[in-house]
Formats: structure tokens, C-alpha cells, sequence
């Protein structure tokens, strides 16, 4: 059986308000996630599990499967994907679809590709764990971070790294925002999860109005220059 893709898509987006069907260079947002789902043609369906029926529409004129309109108490700023995940399982049981992997893929990741969706589906299966997801690394090491106390002073959070170089720091990473497969067997234990390591130009979060406009730019940029992952 193929795995199936969930796209979560909520209405209630506050800091870009109608962050997910925001046009982004030249089509909804959340377009880009779905129509590179399909493409891959690694899924047997791809989901939206959305509260807002604009958004609804918006997803079925792109292709993607609305199973249910998402209730309301799992459609907060407080809801953890874990929830929104979760909530499919049982949808997906009591229909008998019972698929045994998840790609649980944001709709705010226009930077996603058919290869990386690729790639972490095979991790997951490689290393037989319970989760697999995108990561890339730090472009400064965060050890050396620094907070603002008193509006000006600056101090570092760990004190303990202050004197360090650096090239002495072990390297960190972050999770990209991308795409996640889970098992399902496994599932809700994502603990013991791998991560497909991805270049710093091709992750964006999209979080602000900021973010919204460089990840424009940076996606008009790679595209233009025909510049591959």
C-alpha cells in the first residue's frame, strides 16, 4: 500500500493573515505542497485536513482530497501536529483506509520537491524508525547566542562557550519545515526518528510578513537560475 500525504491547513493564521492560500509567486501557498504531492506520485491520496472552507476549495481546485472539515477545538494556535495527526489516524480507521506510512507535509513549504520527498520516504524505510523529516544546519553556531538585557546589554546564554571558536563548536541542526513521514505502527513514538539533511537555500520558514517576501525572492532566485537541491 503507498503511503498517503496529509497536508494540515488551518484558517486561522494571525501573523500572515490567509497565510495558506496567500499568493505566492503567482499561486496560493498552499498549491505548492500539494501539486508537488501529487507529482511525485508516491501517495495513494493526498489529504488537507483544514477547518476553513475557502481553503477547502482552494485544495480540491488543486488536486488534493478533503476528508473532513477539521473541528474546531483542534484548530487553535495551541494544536500540536501531533493532535491534527492523530485525529487522521482515527478518521482514516474508521473508513478502513489504514495506511501504514504518513507524509504529514506543510502547506508553507513552497521549497519542497518531488526528490526530497522521495529521499525521506526511503530514509524511513532504510533505517526502519519510527519518523523521518527534513533538517538543515545552523548558519551560526548556537551555542554562541546572545540575549538583550535592559533594551541594550548584551550577554550570551551559555556562558560556557563564550571563549569558544566557532570551528570548536559541534555543528546543530533544525528542523527544516518541510515534510515528516511517520509509521504508523509506531506512531505517536517519534523519538526515535532520522533527518534528511537539506541546504540552508533551500528551507524557509514562512512565520511573518518578512519571511513571506524573502522566501519570494529566494524562490524566484533558485528558480530563475535553474538551481537544484
Amino acid at each position: 500500500m503507498k503511503p498517503v500525504c496529509l497536508i494540515p491547513a488551518r484558517g486561522g493564521s494571525k501573523r500572515i493573515p490567509r497565510k495558506n492560500i496567500k499568493v505566492f509567486c503567482g499561486k496560493p501557498l498552499i498549491s505548492w505542497s500539494i501539486e508537488c504531492a501529487i507529482k511525485s506520485n508516491l501517495f495513494s491520496n493526498v489529504f488537507v485536513s483544514t477547518d476553513d472552507f475557502e481553503i477547502a476549495e482552494e485544495a480540491k481546485h488543486c488536486g488534493a482530497e478533503i476528508p473532513f472539515m477539521r473541528p474546531a477545538y483542534l484548530s487553535d494556535d495551541q494544536t500540536k501536529d501531533v493532535e491534527v495527526i492523530d485525529h487522521f489516524i482515527k478518521w482514516s480507521e474508521s473508513k478502513n483506509i489504514k495506511p501504514n506510512i504518513i507524509c504529514y507535509l506543510y502547506p508553507t513549504a513552497p521549497f519542497i520537491t518531488v526528490e526530497t520527498l522521495e529521499k525521506c520516504y526511503s530514509l524511513l524505510l532504510k533505517e526502519n524508525v519510527g519518523s523521518s523529516l527534513t533538517v538543515t544546519s545552523f548558519a551560526y553556531p548556537p551555542q554562541r547566542a546572545l540575549k538583550i538585557e535592559n533594551k541594550y546589554k548584551l550577554n550570551f546564554i551559555w556562558e560556557e562557550f563564550k571563549n569558544n571558536r566557532s570551528q570548536e563548536l559541534e555543528e546543530a541542526y533544525h528542523d527544516a519545515g518541510q515534510c515528516y513521514f511517520y509509521d504508523v505502527n509506531k506512531f505517536p513514538n517519534i523519538s526515535d526518528r532520522v533527518g534528511l539533511l537539506l541546504p540552508r537555500y533551500r528551507c524557509q520558514d514562512i512565520d511573518t510578513l518578512e519571511d513571506f517576501e524573502f522566501a519570494e525572492m529566494l524562490f524566484k532566485m533558485l528558480n530563475n537560475n535553474n538551481i537544484g537541491g
